[in-house]
């Protein structure tokens, strides 16, 4: 097994797959609609989101994710912005501070394998929300099976180009439990080079309910679920659950 947030050749190559997208329009422009002017990115990566949402609200911010590699691309690529990166574990860091907005992002929330690990985060979200403020994530809509993409073969082959190493082919081998955890193998191969690297990871598919329910013991309610980043309601054949929650009163 090969975590892939902690391998520095990986994290080098994370901004070259993942860039700003309809995704990061969303919550930005959450961020604006909602007057937001402090931040808390609970598994922030290497930041490309915190940064651009502090820039926009010209505030600031807290970049909170448990791999060093991925935090150290985040300080290095830092111009200015007003983002604290820290290392830490969703489910239990305490920072003793409130925000106006609380976002988890790139599906990052599908890695708590566990009822109880979500309860866990929801109450980390709860605990540094500021009156009025904002918890907002998503999730896969398990009813959409996205998984069956991820198969050795062209539905999952692509080329990316890199800074680091130029051209890199990269495919996924996923296999799906009873438990609805899927485990995934992700692969690359450097072009230049012909290194290969590897990334394990699992992610749990959960239903709407399940969210929710995790969510109540936290004392968190649902204010929208849209079914994509267009802000259209949440239906049973849409692709994601992306949730804007809040405190319950």
């Amino acid at each position: 097994m090969s975590d892939h947030y902690n391998q520095p050749e990986l994290a080098a190559l994370y901004d070259d797959e993942n860039v700003w997208d309809a995704s990061s329009d969303f919550y930005r422009d959450l961020a604006l609609r909602s007057g937001a002017k402090t931040l808390l990115d609970l598994g922030c990566g290497t930041g490309l989101l915190t940064r651009g949402i502090v820039e926009a609200i010209d505030g600031s911010g807290v970049g909170i994710d448990p791999a060093t590699p991925m935090l150290e691309v985040a300080r290095r690529k830092t111009r200015g912005e007003r983002v604290e990166w820290l290392e830490g574990d969703a489910r239990s860091v305490r920072l003793d501070r409130e925000f106006d907005l609380i976002i988890m992002t790139g599906n990052a929330f599908q890695a708590f394998l566990t009822e109880a690990d979500q309860v866990a985060l929801f109450r980390t979200a709860a605990a540094h929300l500021a009156p009025g403020g904002r918890f907002a994530f998503e999730s896969r809509n398990p009813a959409k099976q996205e998984w069956r993409e991820w198969v050795p073969g062209p539905a999952s082959f692509r080329v990316q180009e890199t800074v680091a190493y130029g051209p890199v082919e990269i495919w996924n081998d996923a296999r799906m439990n009873a438990d609805r955890i899927l485990d995934v193998e992700e692969h690359y191969r450097i072009l230049g080079s012909g290194k290969s690297l590897r990334s394990d990871f699992r992610l749990r598919f959960s239903s709407p309910e399940e969210i929710w329910d995790a969510m109540m013991p936290a004392g968190l309610a649902v204010e929208h679920c849209y079914g994509d980043y267009d802000c259209q309601p949440f239906t049973p054949a849409a692709r994601e659950i992306v949730i804007v929650a809040r405190l319950i009163a």
